[in-house]
């Protein structure tokens, strides 16, 4: 038996901190939770000393890309840390000197909204440095893609390839491609060598150790196909996989799993199927997420649809009626606007009491809407890492915004407020939950800021609500399981000093699986 003593219990359900807590843990299960002298503790219990310490159910990031997120800690440069395309550009040139010719170079976590020449990267950039290594460097947002004139070749793109559906090729005055696609990257990935299955269950076995060291015992993987689901089995059926996940499938591997009358909610307490993952508009970093208004810093656009609103309409009224939760990606006004509209669509023609819909990102919305979200018991599912990157004073929200529209970007307050249900990931941007909980609680935007308690439940309780598994994580409450983060630093005392604080402790059913030092 595990007896944590001391220390600030935050339990998840909401409740105030318990000061000086203590909590027993029998098995993989909570066995009772309360103050010093209230619950007593067994002789024979191996007791960890919490003391100065804040208690969280174990963090659970709510929308990643768990999988791809391994597979970047291999594959791909790090370019999250270039202060400037100048430093991005000698990060690439520095692999492309060890790299064989004609082999990919592949980079990943550029943002070019922090660097002095506030402009992305295209091929006049790569070519220099790459002429013969094709090179892809993918946008911190994942939604815009620079690559290099080999790669272009390689992948077949002229200045006759036209547009993909829901996608971009950028095209300069001569009417050449630049080398920047927006919402587009499978046009060059189709081409990129896959990786095999132990690559790919090495990158697992990383993502899984990064999300320990970081108090995360639970995550939900957006848009994985067949594939990703092998090494997802594979890592279960080994013991590589020691976090807890709910995957989110796209329309290929949702389609295979309908086939053999799979749908949300079939596995275990260690991986689930979750819901089926659609996209109806793009990114602000790419300002290709749909807006009503055009984009402040570009009047020229409002973002685009990745899936028109009647082929969207279509593929939720068909997972709905299938079973499945779905999940959609919408982050402009108007592509929320869709999304509501053809969820409440599917609901009218096919009832479903508890169907926990959800909208991903979900991070433009007008009144209207937040009060529609609530009469439909939807589920906004958003990464409050966000505005800790890019809703401070002249940053990307503002820029891409205007001040108007900036006020009613990732309103966290007004959301809980109204009683909507508020889960809390990351989207790999970074992946950080506690960064997360900081930049809920410091929103640069006073009037959406929420408590530590708040953003707590939001990344843990209604985490594992948008997944239908409350009964079974989320809180620290006597029967539920075993998954407990151990914070060095008092939350609730610190709130400016949250991101900066390490995690002391994972225990992931009762089992202690990392341990700082």
């Amino acid at each position: 038996m595990l007896a944590i003593v001391g220390g600030r219990i935050i339990d998840g359900t909401g409740r105030e901190p318990i000061e000086d807590g203590v909590i027993l843990v029998e098995g993989d299960r909570i066995k009772a939770v309360g103050r010093r002298g209230e619950v007593e503790i067994p002789e024979d219990a191996e007791v960890i000393d919490a003391s100065g310490k804040t208690v969280l159910p174990g963090l659970i990031d709510a929308h990643c890309h768990f999988f791809m997120m391994g597979l970047g800690l291999l594959r791909y440069i790090d370019l999250s840390k270039a202060k400037s395309l100048k430093d991005a550009l000698e990060l690439v040139r520095r692999r492309v000197e060890e790299t064989p010719k004609g082999q990919w170079v592949l980079g990943r976590g550029w943002d070019e909204s922090h660097w002095p020449e506030r402009r992305y990267i295209t091929k006049e950039d790569l070519d220099p440095i790459a002429p013969d290594n094709p090179v892809m460097l993918v946008r911190i947002c994942g939604h815009l893609v620079s690559v290099n004139s080999k790669a272009l070749e390689i992948a077949g793109i002229t200045r006759d390839t036209p547009n993909p559906p829901g996608g971009l090729i950028d095209k300069g005055p001569d009417g050449e491609p630049t080398g920047i696609l927006r919402d587009a990257r499978e046009l060059i990935e189709r081409v990129i060598p896959p990786p095999t299955e132990e690559e790919a269950l090495e990158g697992l076995k990383r993502a899984c150790d990064l999300a320990l060291r970081l108090g995360c015992t639970s995550i939900q993987d957006a848009g994985l196909d067949p594939f990703a689901l092998r090494v997802y089995q594979r890592a279960w059926e080994t013991g590589v996989l020691k976090v807890r996940a709910y995957l989110m499938l796209a329309e290929e591997a949702a389609e295979a799993a309908e086939r053999l009358g799979i749908k949300t909610g079939f596995g275990d307490e260690m991986l689930r199927i979750g819901s089926v993952k659609l996209l109806a508009d793009g990114s602000m970093g790419a300002r290709t997420a749909a807006l009503f208004e055009p984009y402040a810093d570009d009047p020229s656009t409002r973002g685009i649809f990745t899936l028109e609103p009647e082929e969207l309409r279509r593929l939720i009224r068909k997972a709905h009626s299938r079973g499945f939760q779905v999940a959609v990606h919408a982050i402009g006004d108007r592509g929320i606007e869709e999304v509501i509209n053809a969820i409440e669509e599917a609901l009218r023609e096919n009832p479903r009491r508890d169907h926990r819909h959800r909208i991903e990102h979900c991070e433009v919305l007008t009144p209207n809407q937040i009060e529609r979200i609530r009469e439909l018991n939807l589920i906004a599912s958003m990464q409050p890492n966000f505005v800790g990157n890019w809703s401070g004073p002249g940053g990307m929200y503002e820029a891409r915004l205007g001040p108007e529209r900036l006020r009613r970007n990732n309103p966290y307050r007004v959301l809980l407020d109204e009683g909507v249900h508020v889960a809390f990931g990351s989207d790999s941007m970074p992946f950080h939950p506690l960064y997360g909980i900081w930049s809920a609680v410091n929103h640069p935007i006073k009037e959406s800021r929420i408590s530590v308690v708040e953003a707590v439940r939001c990344y843990t309780w209604e985490s594992a609500y948008s997944s239908f598994e409350e009964h079974l994580k989320g809180s620290l409450e006597p029967g539920k399981l075993a998954d407990i983060t151990i914070v060095d630093g008092d939350m609730i005392m610190e709130p400016d000093r949250i991101k900066d604080m390490e995690v002391y402790m994972t225990i992931v059913g009762g089992r202690i699986l990392y341990r700082r030092g």
